[in-house]
């Protein structure tokens, strides 16, 4: 069995990914600023991709590298436009350099759907032309490339999962599906931006974790890109926004629509639909999301309803 460093595991991707691989026998070790995830302590250390001495301290004996830890969030990234592009790039420098000097034999490093941005043609496939339209989707591309070029200078093999709309129960609160919930829970409506017909496709954080862990340990894999979603039901933000009413039984409350210059992109920047062709990962990686939508927004309403309960 192989240890495996996942850089910002205790997120919601990161817990997935290592209960993920936990559960096929492999140790693991987690590097994240906070630890989020009771079960995670066990194999939670403290620390930074910006600072390169936890980074060697952690990843000594590692075989693997699954890269997760960025800045994250498109208001985030473009109000903190500096921030953004010195944690996403230096941080993946650093833990590229650590990687090299300790001999780990792949990197796999989570990318976006955002570096497709708007495409004419939808289903989107891994060949399609990149069009980052926010400083976050740029910074994965730069990421992008500096695994090709540190794998052509060095002993390294590496993997680019793209992913697509992940969701699940410890997102954080402003991303939209537990954002929604979180609404309802409060007696509020759920915001929609511009008329809410912007269509995406999403995929529960357990399949998003199983597609990154068949890449990482299949040879297949090696130097290639790999869109990693869940292409079963796409949906336009209005139907989600009433998906989710209707699941937590609220059916008398109505969405807010706002418009789009009052929200965190402008009418120019917003990716108006996303839906990826997974078909490349399912022949090659045997990858097939299993969560229907349906059952994993239920999963969250269970989750956010739960730790009201609690408080």
């Amino acid at each position: 069995m192989a240890c495996v460093l996942i850089t910002g595991g205790s997120g919601s991707i990161g817990t997935a990914v290592a209960k993920e691989l936990i559960a096929k026998g492999h140790e693991v070790k987690c590097l994240d600023l906070t630890l989020n995830d009771k079960e995670a302590a066990s194999y939670f250390y403290a620390g930074s991709i910006l600072d390169p001495f936890s980074i060697s301290t952690i990843i000594r004996g590692c075989d693997y590298v699954i890269h997760l830890a960025a800045a994250l969030g498109v208001e985030r990234t473009e109000a903190r436009r500096l921030e953004c592009l010195y944690i996403n790039i230096q941080g993946t420098i650093n833990i590229l350099e650590e990687c090299v000097k300790e001999n780990v034999k792949k990197i796999l490093f989570t990318s976006s759907s955002e570096v497709y941005g708007n495409q004419n043609i939808t289903p989107i496939k891994e060949n399609s032309p990149v069009n980052p339209i926010s400083n976050y989707a740029i910074t994965k591309l730069v990421g992008e490339e500096y695994l090709r070029a540190y794998s052509a200078r060095y002993p390294i093999e590496y993997t680019v999962t793209r992913l697509f709309n992940v969701y699940g129960e410890q997102q954080r609160d402003d991303f939209v599906v537990r954002k929604f919930v979180k609404a309802l829970m409060e007696n509020k409506k759920p915001v929609l931006y511009g008329d809410g017909e912007q269509v995406r496709s999403f995929c529960y954080v357990s399949d998003a974790a199983k597609g990154i862990v068949a890449a990482l340990f299949n040879e297949k894999s090696n130097q290639e890109v790999f869109n990693v979603g869940n292409d079963q039901e796409p949906i336009s933000m209005k139907d989600l926004a009433g998906k989710v009413i209707n699941l937590y039984g609220a059916n008398d409350v109505a969405p807010e629509f706002i418009p789009m210059a009052d929200s965190d992109r402008t009418e120019e920047r917003e990716v108006y639909t996303r839906i990826p062709c997974i078909e490349k990962a399912k022949r090659l990686l045997n990858y097939s999301p299993e969560v229907n939508l349906d059952e994993g927004i239920k999963r969250v309403i269970e989750t956010v309803k739960r730790s009201r309960d609690e408080d």
